[in-house]
């Protein structure tokens, strides 16, 4: 890997810095690569996830990370346009770590801000999504040459090295756990990280909300691959005065999504089944009341043999539940909860929610339910969230827009932000240029 790296710099050194046509060039057929073959990569997610149905399982990341990459296409000329006494200059050799749970669109998406800014990249996929990882390898091989645009594969102990290799610039997306293992083996050589962790992402449910609308929205976002997903809730505040109806609502919602869905894949490996139930064992002993949600529909034998021979792991399949009572003293309510179980909080009003949300970490995103605008406003006001929501539709979870508002760091890799996040912003100071005297002057001072 240390050999790939120091080749793609030495060509890219060779080169010379990349003109806007090159720049567009490299962000078309990343987005001609996703438009081309977005079916059988969608599959591959799929059966990764030990999904027996394609459907739209994918299409709403990708069409995100498309719509992205098309946009980068079309302004990058506008975004290198030089600034009075500066420009932005490549990073470099951009290393990209990308998540089992969107195995395709995380590993490109970053590209729209790397290949804008000039540089080229290596990207780590994800060994616990080998189908999707298989195809990328092979897509990337066809559409760029390996100076351009490289892939690895292998284990977590790969990774580990990866994290380590002389990058210019890292992009890591998972969880916060593993983000600390990344960035304690990238310390050594201060190799700047962007990361996209999952977070304490939290759905309030005021005293005036339409419950059944709040309900309805939480279950399918919570039970959408098993809770193992970026776009999840973690779990849900709800006022003390409506938490029964909304538990009842929630289970009524359950229900009907495994009646009408009855197929629901089971953790990604024994290591993070074994996580969640010790989350759960540590939470009951603490005085949470666990509520199974129809747990009869969701492991049907026959579906069961089908996502074991998918590759998904058969023992590794977690029946649905809710968490009653859950209070901050528990370890689930200190880290991602990322499965199919949801935490409820009773709280007292908007503000004790607010509160409890300031305390904790930054949350990806913050949804709230309630009627009343001037509680609205106030959520909005004072919710630090890289997203928030208020009242959205259950049907819109799935919806190509709402997705890519939620999908892990597209802030930050995304339009001009994204360009310049994985670019130098580099002065130029001509010492024997009269028309530069005072600027070297002020540089030098």
């Amino acid at each position: 890997m240390r050999m790939i790296v120091a080749t793609m710099r030495r060509a890219q050194l060779a080169a010379g810095v990349p003109d806007a046509a090159l720049r567009r060039d490299r962000l078309e057929r990343v987005a001609q690569l996703l438009d081309e073959h977005h079916r059988p990569l969608a599959a591959a997610a799929a059966a990764d996830r030990g999904l027996e149905t394609v459907a739209a399982t994918h299409a709403p990341d990708l069409v995100s990370a498309h719509a992205n990459l098309s946009r980068a296409a079309r302004e990058v000329e506008s975004w290198m346009a030089r600034r009075p006494g500066s420009d932005y200059w490549p990073q470099g050799v951009v290393g990209i770590i990308a998540p089992w749970t969107y195995p395709v669109s995380l590993a490109l998406a970053p590209l729209a801000g790397a290949f804008a800014a000039g540089n080229v990249a290596l990207i780590k996929l994800s060994p616990y999504a080998q189908r999707s990882s298989d195809l990328l390898a092979d897509l990337v091989g066809r559409y760029f040459s390996p100076a351009e645009l490289g892939v690895v594969q292998g284990d977590d102990s790969v990774g580990a090295c990866f994290a380590e290799l002389p990058f210019a610039h890292l992009v890591f997306t998972g969880s916060a756990r593993a983000a600390r293992s990344v960035a304690a083996n990238a310390a050594a050589r201060l190799t700047p990280i962007t990361y996209a962790v999952g977070g304490k992402s939290p759905a309030i449910v005021a005293a005036d909300a339409d419950l059944d609308r709040a309900a309805r929205f939480v279950m399918t976002a919570k039970l959408r691959h098993a809770g193992q997903c970026c776009h999840t809730v973690d779990h849900v505040m709800v006022a003390r005065e409506v938490a029964e109806p909304f538990v009842e609502a929630a289970r009524i919602h359950a229900a009907d999504i495994f009646a009408n869905a009855p197929a629901f894949p089971a953790i990604v490996n024994r290591t993070h089944y074994d996580r969640l139930q010790s989350l759960l064992a540590d939470a009951q002993k603490r005085g949470a009341r666990r509520v199974p949600l129809d747990p009869t529909a969701t492991v049907p034998e026959k579906a069961s043999g089908k996502r074991t021979a998918a590759g998904r792991g058969g023992p590794h399949r977690m029946a649905p539940e809710l968490l009653l009572d859950a209070d901050e003293s528990m370890a689930i309510m200190a880290e991602e909860v990322f499965g199919p179980v949801l935490p409820v909080v009773t709280v007292a009003d908007d503000m004790d929610a607010i509160g409890r949300i300031a305390v904790g970490p930054l949350p990806a995103q913050a949804i709230y339910f309630g009627a009343d605008p001037a509680a609205r406003t106030l959520f909005a006001d004072r919710v630090a969230a890289d997203v928030v929501f208020i009242n959205p539709a259950p049907e819109s979870f799935d919806g190509a827009a709402m997705a890519g508002s939620l999908m892990p760091g597209n802030e930050q890799w995304s339009g001009e932000t994204g360009f310049r996040r994985f670019s130098v912003a580099r002065r130029l100071v001509i010492a024997d240029d009269p028309s530069q005297s005072s600027l070297a002057a002020t540089r030098l001072g």
